[in-house]
This record gives structure tokens, sequence and C-alpha cells, in this order.
């Protein structure tokens, strides 16, 4: 079922024959653009100029479609991904229980331009899992779907700032992506149906958008109808250098169906959200606090979390950089007194905490201490000890999809448990990735009480991008 082999061979035996060589003109070529993790957020107008087209895969980055009108192009690009993990008694569960299995992502996009006006994007994607114990959730096992399509209009669009109205398919990531994000580590990502103004200028990003999210069912269907997602995401620059910025948003959620450990009902929920980060003089700082409110059932919501991500890194061999990771998020202290004070992390980024991906940043304190090393210029490598605790002995600690994990247990400790995880990168080329993960999770009481166990997981991932 698996391909990888006969696909990596085809799409990477030419990086050993190509050498990267400057234009016609003798100029020297501007770097390519970098990969996004929303490949729509790519910009292929250089390679107007021969003389950028370093890379033997321009030639389908930028395909020219009218002669003398360089702005009417089609932009191809791709994905191949293939990913293992493993792990022992996975979710908490049973000890003893073991997974391992196969993922593989292919993804295929088109994106045209219009001239500067109007663009018309696509991505089709597939996501399969092969050797589980357990069954495939559709976020894993989706043969053939539509990631994105939407069309942009760009009504305005200066050297100071533009405006671009955007309707269809799509995906969003904001800030640091403790609330909105891509969901990149599973084999299908996030998606919203909807639509979305963004306006920019060069101290200020602002995004505004109204959206559904699309069903997780495993084949083509359209959005969630009975979820409502929108708000506003602005961002402001301090300096021109874009190190130093500050966030300000609102999230709106309808659900017709919230659930969390006191029960299911209607939700209304408001976030509003600010965000400082920056770098300077060998530090760099990423702070965020959000407060909820709104409605669940016949209750009132009050929600909050809080989070700090700061480091240093010194200008040394290595480059070691010693960091800092701690996060509050409430939870709620009883189902009877009328008040729902359970945070939501909407639609937060995958490996929150770290790549296994156990646990749901909500009523959940932790610490989580790190240290980075560039061995090279291609290798990184990142760990870390990180130790948890309930907010609230009344609330649960939740799954990352959002079940309950581990029910309430009042009689029993805050302490969940420790985290030791260690991650390493090896951007073999600019086209070719490599990443090892690994993740041993103590457990405490609580959640030996619950019938849970310590938990062993490991995976490795190989990414093929054009």
């Amino acid at each position: 079922m698996y391909h990888a082999r006969l696909i990596l061979a085809l799409v990477v035996a030419p990086l050993a024959l190509h050498a990267e060589t400057r234009g016609a003109t003798g100029e020297i070529p501007l770097p390519p653009p970098s990969y996004k993790v929303l490949r729509f957020d790519e910009d292929y107008s250089c390679l107007t100029n021969a003389a950028n087209r370093s890379d033997w895969l321009d030639v389908v980055k930028h395909i020219t479609l009218r002669t003398n009108a360089p702005t009417v192009y089609l932009s191809l690009g791709g994905e191949v991904r293939e990913r293992f993990e493993t792990a022992h008694n996975p979710g908490f569960g049973l000890p003893g229980q073991r997974d391992n299995y196969w993922l593989q992502r292919l993804t295929l996009l088109a994106d045209l331009h219009l001239g500067q006006r109007v663009r018309i994007f696509s991505e089709g994607i597939s996501g399969l899992e092969e050797g589980s114990t357990f069954h495939a959730p559709p976020v894993q096992r989706d043969g053939a779907d539509l990631q994105f399509a939407f069309v942009e209009v760009t009504p305005y669009d200066s050297d100071e700032e533009s405006l671009a109205l955007r309707s269809g398919r799509f995906g969003m990531s904001f800030g640091s992506g403790r609330l909105v994000a891509t969901r990149a580590a599973p084999n299908i990502p996030f998606r919203f149906d909807g639509i979305e103004a963004l306006f920019r200028r060069p101290a200020w990003e602002i995004t505004g958008f109204l959206t559904q999210p699309v069903k997780d069912t495993g084949g083509f269907h359209g959005a969630d109808h009975s979820i409502t997602f929108w708000g506003v995401y602005t961002t402001h620059w301090f300096d021109s250098a874009k190190q130093i910025g500050a966030d300000l948003y609102y999230l709106g959620i309808r659900r017709a169906n919230g659930r969390y450990m006191s029960g299911t009902g209607e939700e209304y929920r408001h976030s509003i959200g600010a965000r400082e980060f920056g770098e300077r003089n060998h530090w760099d700082w990423n702070l965020e606090e959000v407060l909820q409110a709104g409605s669940f059932g016949d209750e009132s919501i009050l929600a909050w979390t809080a989070s700090l991500d700061a480091g240093y890194t010194w200008d040394a061999a290595f480059r070691p950089r010693l960091g800092l990771k701690a996060d509050v998020t409430s939870g709620d202290h009883s189902a009877a007194d009328g008040q729902q004070e359970t945070f939501d992390a909407l639609y937060f980024k995958s490996g929150y905490f770290n790549d296994a991906s156990l646990l749901r940043p909500q009523n959940i304190i932790d610490v989580h201490p790190t240290v980075g090393l560039a061995l090279t210029s291609a290798i990184s490598v990142d760990g870390g000890v990180d130790c948890f605790w309930r907010y609230s002995k009344s609330d649960a600690v939740y799954a990352v999809p959002g079940f309950v994990a581990i029910p309430a247990n009042q009689s029993s400790s805050s302490y969940v448990g420790t985290a030791l995880d260690l991650n390493l990168e090896w951007r073999i080329h600019r086209h070719l990735t490599w990443q090892a993960s690994y993740v041993h999770f103590f457990t405490g009481s609580y959640v030996r009480q619950a019938g849970g166990g310590e938990v062993n997981y490991a995976s490795t991932t190989l990414s093929f991008v054009f």
C-alpha cells in the first residue's frame, strides 16, 4: 500500500544531479521562498526574473501562461510524507498495550494567478494508515479529499497596504498556534469553509473570518453546520525588522453540542486574547493571555489561560538555547455552581506539549524547561522535562480531540505526571527533511488509579516538499 521508496526515488534522485547556478543574465539569484505549513502563503512571483530560478523544481513553481504577462502564471506543488509512530500504553490506556503504525500523507496543489487581482488555489490530499491495532480515526485515514479550494480577490494593493478577500475552503494559523493552528502532525490538517479578509500594512496585519470547520469523516464532506467559528486577529510590529510585536484578537465559536466533564449543551464562547513576542540581545520571548466568556447550556462561561515561552541563545559553538515554557489553563471547580470554568483550546496546534500529543491544554498546569542545540547548520536537537498538574481536581484530563481521557477524581493528587521529550531535525535539502522524536511519560497516582500507566512514544518522519 505504501509507495514511499518508489516515490522518494523519483523525486529525490535529481537532487544529486542538480547544482545551483546563476541566471542567464549573470545576476546573483535571490534566495528561494521558504516552504510554509500553509502552502498558499508561499509567493513565487520572484521567479518572473529568470536569474532567480536556481532550483531544479522552479520550472513547475512558475509556469507562465501568457506571453508578456508574467503575473498570469500557474504554480504547482505538493508533499510526500512518510511517518512511523510507536507507542507502549498509548493514550494512558491499559498497561501492556502496544501500537505501531505507518502514516502516509500525499498532497498536490495548483495555485493559479490571473494577474495581480485574482487567484484560484486548490490542494488535494490523501492520508493512509497501516498497521494499527486500533481503528484509524478519520484524521489519519482519508483516501482522497479536498484539503483547500478558494478564490482570492485583491481589490486594493499598493506598496504601503493591501486588502485580499478569500472565499472557499482554507486553513488558518494565528500567532504561536495556541488557539488556531494547522494540526500538522496528523495526516489531515484542520480546514475551514467560509470567508476571510486579510489587510496588510508594513507594521500591521489584520485578519477577519467567518467559517465552519470541515467535518473529519474520512471522505469528501462539507462543513460541520453545528459549529460556527469567527473572529478578528490583529498583529502589530514595533520595529521595521519585525522582531518585536504584539497580537490582540477576538475569537467566537458556537457549538450545538459542546462537551465537557460537567456535561453537554449548546455553547457560545468568546475568547479575547493578547500575545507579546520578540527577540533581542540573544533573548526570545512569547507570552499569551486569554479570557473566555459566554454561555454553556444554562451555565455562564468564565475561563482563562496564560502561557510563557522564553529562552536565551548563546553565541557559541552549537548555539545552545536554554528555555522555559509554562502554561496554566483553567478547569471547572463544580458542576453545580452555574458556571463553566473549563478553558477551551479551540483548534490548537498539534504536538502542543510534545510529539506524543497525549494531553489537551485544558484544566492543566505545566512547567517545561528545555535545552536546544544547533549541531550543524542543517541538524538541530532539543529536549526537556515537562511536569503536569490538574488545575482543578473537580475537572478531568482531556485528550487532544476533546473527549475526557481521565475522569475527575477529587480524592487523588493533582499531579498528572512528568514527560521527558527529545527531538531531532535534519534538513537534508531544501526539499527533504527528516525528524525524529521520543517521549516517555512518568504517570502519577491519579493516572494509575484510573487504570492507566506510563507511556513510551517514538516517531520518525521523512518529508519531501516541492
